[in-house]
């Protein structure tokens, strides 16, 4: 298949994507999706943004994770190999590892550490890495999408793509960032400070 071709079957995949919502909805307002999850809207901006890395790639297409960012996200996150209840509902284990609320037991209550180790380099790259090179389409010096990644990991993606706009557009991350710190809840000041390691790491490229 060539890039014209696969961008062709994309975009119109992405079509159905939107045209099948008004179904969906009905079964997505049932659920109890966290607000961090990916939802359709999210997968419609994968696939067509797929589509055009395959005919014209973006400066971020091939960029990773660096082992020094993998390294600071163990560090903030911290390894639990028990699950533990949010703050604002839901369980985490591991390395930050997202599991939502389905009763008064969490869905997987205990891990290794190879477990953990499997499942955050799974979450690195579905939670971050790859909206980061979804969303960002001007040139990154590595620390740059490092931080961006960091910033990634916890977000929405269409939360997250209002950082992206804001880089694509030349501006500091920093205000866009700001804007998702949950502010009034217990939240607030450890995301306060994750964000403002993040805007350090994306202007100075210091891993703290």
């Amino acid at each position: 298949m060539t890039p014209a071709q696969a961008l062709t079957v994309t975009a119109a995949a992405a079509l159905l994507l939107v045209a099948s919502y008004a179904v969906q909805r009905q079964v997505d307002a049932a659920s109890d999706e966290p607000p961090d999850e990916p939802d359709w809207t999210d997968a419609v901006d994968e696939a067509l943004s797929t589509a055009r890395n395959l005919v014209q790639p973006t400066p971020t297409g091939e960029m990773h994770p660096s082992a020094q960012l993998l390294a600071m996200l163990r560090r903030g996150e911290a390894l639990r190999l028990h699950a533990y209840r949010l703050g604002d509902g839901g369980w985490t284990i591991g390395y930050g590892h997202y599991m939502p609320d389905l009763g008064t037991a969490a869905p997987l209550e205990s891990i290794t550490a190879d477990q953990a180790e499997s499942i955050f380099a799974d979450d690195v790259e579905q939670r971050a890495a790859k909206w980061v090179r979804a969303y960002v389409t001007v040139p990154l010096e590595q620390y740059q999408f490092d931080a961006l990644t960091h910033m990634a990991f916890n977000l929405k993606p269409s939360s997250f793509k209002t950082i992206a706009d804001a880089v694509n557009e030349g501006m500091d991350p920093e205000a866009a960032a700001l804007k998702y710190i949950r502010a009034g809840t217990n939240l607030e000041a450890g995301l306060r400070n994750r964000r403002a390691r993040e805007v350090a790491l994306y202007r100075t490229g210091v891993y703290a």
